[in-house]
């Protein structure tokens, strides 16, 4: 359910609020957040308004909501997309397919829907209007981003083939304690409180030390890791995208997120930018920092200095010029590097996946080995 969408007829990307300004060219004070009542025009929205990465018609405006007697934001105004016969309007390889299910909640996108982030939408929006009216960007370098992401996911793609149980053993490996090294021997079983779940995972270690390497390569947290599992449960068998091969820029993203969050004055959120590496980024920050990177072909301290005009240009004249909020240009990216790592790691696992039954087998082995080298003592 995206928050932003593109108007053929203003050649623009617009979030609701917006677009109602401009369809009943009634504009609220700046202190306000007021969605119009869209209905008389819900035939040519449904033909006009596209959705920002896909491109596919059959918009429809879903209201705002707030609690009842209480004036908590239940669901912010957003687009929904549906096809002639009521189904996901969206391409089945577009980002939002599968999403447009009326859920409060959508999973990697801009905003969770649940909670309230409205000031956050208008703080981009500020940004974003500020840089198309200082001639930064504008409405055709955002369709460019969009539509170049786009194609690059749709040139590289690669069958699921990751089972829950690989998810599970690889997710196992990436947490195993591997930073010490120690290598059994019979004599140290009788100290008086030996560990022998320790020692094992120890021994697990050194016959398996590619696997473990290989599977801390992409470390996320667990809510990508339940992604993955969802998503790779839903696909497999079938082509999908292959976002790993937007890595190099999704690093350099995630580098120019940091920076600027540590540099530009703007809360961004709770998250400590030392630590989007490994939580990621917020997504409105990583969507804009994105196209700064986009339209300065990719060199980090020309998008530095892009940024460094942007937050010193004046306040823009017309906050109708465009939002690019609604869409992450590297949606559900952590979680698909999962789901290939986890097809990777399984590959070269020649034991099976249970992390649980291996460590039980080397703590008997190392029990055995122990027990013979004691009665031959």
């Amino acid at each position: 359910m995206p928050t932003t969408a593109f108007s053929a007829h203003y050649s623009r990307e617009l979030d609701v609020e917006q677009l109602g300004w401009l369809l009943s060219g009634d504009r609220p004070g700046d202190d306000q957040a007021t969605v119009a009542d869209l209905s008389q025009w819900a035939g040519w929205i449904r033909t006009d308004i596209r959705c920002s990465s896909c491109g596919k018609t059959g918009a429809q405006v879903v209201r705002p909501s707030k609690a009842r007697g209480s004036q908590a934001v239940l669901r912010q105004a957003h687009f929904r997309f549906v096809d002639h016969q009521g189904g996901d309007g969206h391409h089945p390889f577009c980002e939002f397919y599968g999403n447009d299910t009326g859920e409060a909640r959508q999973t990697d996108s801009l905003l969770n829907f649940g909670s309230e982030k409205s000031a956050e939408t208008r703080a981009v929006r500020l940004l974003v209007c500020k840089g198309i009216e200082t001639g930064l960007f504008n409405q055709a370098t955002i369709r460019a981003m969009r539509q170049w992401f786009f194609d690059m996911k749709s040139e590289s793609r690669f069958k699921v083939r990751a089972t829950p149980e690989a998810l599970a053993w690889a997710r196992s490996l990436q947490r195993h304690p591997s930073y010490r090294r120690w290598t059994f021997h019979p004599a140290q079983a009788e100290m008086p409180a030996f560990d022998w779940q320790a020692a094992a995972k120890f021994q697990f270690t050194e016959e398996n030390l590619a696997l473990v390497e290989l599977a801390k390569t992409v470390v996320h947290q667990d809510a990508e890791w339940k992604r993955a599992g969802l998503m790779a449960a839903k696909h497999f068998g079938q082509e999908v995208f292959n976002t790993a091969a937007l890595q190099p820029y999704y690093e350099d993203t995630l580098t120019l997120c940091a920076f600027v969050a540590k540099n530009s004055g703007i809360s961004f959120g709770k998250t400590s930018p030392d630590y989007y590496r490994f939580q990621g980024a917020p997504i409105p920050l990583l969507a804009l920092c994105a196209l700064m990177l986009f339209t300065s072909e990719w060199e980090m301290n020309t998008a530095i200095a892009k940024f460094a005009r942007l937050l010193a240009s004046a306040e823009p004249s017309d906050l109708s010029l465009g939002n690019m909020i609604g869409l992450n240009p590297f949606h559900d990216y952590a979680a698909w590097r999962l789901v290939i790592l986890a097809a990777e790691v399984a590959e070269r696992s020649l034991k099976g996946f249970d992390y649980q039954a291996q460590l039980t087998a080397i703590e008997s082995d190392l029990r055995r080995q122990h027990a013979i080298w004691k009665s031959a003592g």
